[in-house]
């Protein structure tokens, strides 16, 4: 028997380069884009192994878990790391990093998360980025989660390696990520001999064998089904404009600030400027044990876009993951509406 996910005809070079042009114009980019065979941790740390070494200072933001974890790998690079920690209830700004810059003239990368949907805060990347342009350093970002839901604009920006996933506000698949990678972040990795080779973390693998190649043979069998997802989750938000998807999210992040205090929940980040059009965290009444009340309300519809915060956060924050399919408003109604219910319950 057929099936429409199998027996397909293979995925061509041409078609996958086509759909990395079209990566390419949704981050209204000119630099090189690789489309990477996996989860967005994929193409994450590739980019730090292949970029950063012994000899390399880092400045490391951490305004949610993802900051830790690339200090972690920074490290594991034999890097010299400078943390940079911030509040989750906040984001940093350009002037910390300016003065990071003051007190470490040595740096000469910089990691930072966008959006934390972990968190719900959003940091100011523009302003960041003409910090770190003037400073000279390497500009590393992860997007995963703000790519839909605000704007990303790594040329505009002075970002050097920007990644990002379909997962989260694009509606799309997990199997497959992306990175924008700058003519300078590719020297630094072929001038860093511990960049991975021969290896699936290899950026410089895909540089030389497929982008220098002219884009002619792929490295291996690509990920079918999850690359016709990517280009279908593309072609979606072309047919309807990025400017809508990215309206769709701010709406519904604006619902859920304007509507959590009806609930009986104040929003986890304080400044509406500084919270993510991706997903919105509420810090659960005191007393209320955040991870109790939100199984209570996944009890009244499972299908809510509903979490408790992750490790020590699970006490304290509730996250409503509009993103994707779910950004909208009449699905942040519902999700405040059963936490308020969980709470009447659950808060006594």
């Amino acid at each position: 028997m057929t099936h429409p996910f199998l027996d397909l005809a293979p995925l061509s070079a041409a078609r996958f380069a086509e759909i990395e042009d079209r990566v390419a114009r949704l981050l209204d980019t000119r630099q090189d884009v690789v489309i990477m065979q996996g989860e967005a941790l994929l193409p994450l740390e590739g980019a730090i192994r292949g970029t950063a070494g012994p000899g390399s200072t880092a400045l490391n933001v951490i305004t949610g878990p993802y900051g830790q974890t690339f200090g972690n790998w920074l490290r594991d690079c034999g890097a010299t790391v400078i943390d940079l920690s911030v509040p989750f209830h906040t984001a940093v700004t350009a002037e910390q990093v300016r003065e990071a810059f003051a007190e470490h003239p040595e740096i000469d990368f910089v990691s930072l998360v966008h959006a934390e949907a972990a968190t719900g805060n959003t940091n100011p990347v523009a302003e960041i980025g003409e910090v770190v342009r003037e400073h000279g350093a390497l500009f590393y970002l992860d997007a995963v989660a703000s790519i839909g839901a605000e704007p990303v604009l790594p040329d505009a920006w002075g970002v050097d390696l920007c990644v990002i996933g379909a997962q989260k506000a694009m509606g799309g698949p997990a199997g497959v990520s992306a990175v924008s990678v700058s003519s300078r972040a590719w020297a630094r990795m072929a001038a860093n001999p511990r960049a991975p080779r021969r290896s699936y973390l290899s950026l410089l693998d895909w540089k030389e064998r497929w982008v220098d190649g002219g884009r002619k043979a792929l490295l291996h069998a690509p990920a079918q089904l999850e690359m016709l997802a990517l280009e279908a989750c593309v072609e979606r938000i072309e047919a309807v404009g990025l400017e809508a998807v990215m309206g769709r999210h701010r709406a519904a992040a604006e619902a859920a600030r304007a509507g959590a205090p009806g609930a009986g929940f104040e929003p986890f980040v304080y400044e509406a400027r500084e919270a993510a059009p991706v997903a919105t965290t509420l810090r659960a009444p005191s007393g209320v044990v955040a991870s109790e009340l939100v199984a209570r309300a996944l009890e009244r519809d499972p299908a809510l876009p509903l979490a408790a915060g992750g490790g020590a956060l699970a006490k304290e924050m509730i996250r409503v993951n509009h993103y994707g399919v779910d950004a909208r408003v009449d699905v942040v109604e519902a999700c405040l509406a059963a936490l308020g219910e969980a709470l009447a319950v659950v808060g006594g």
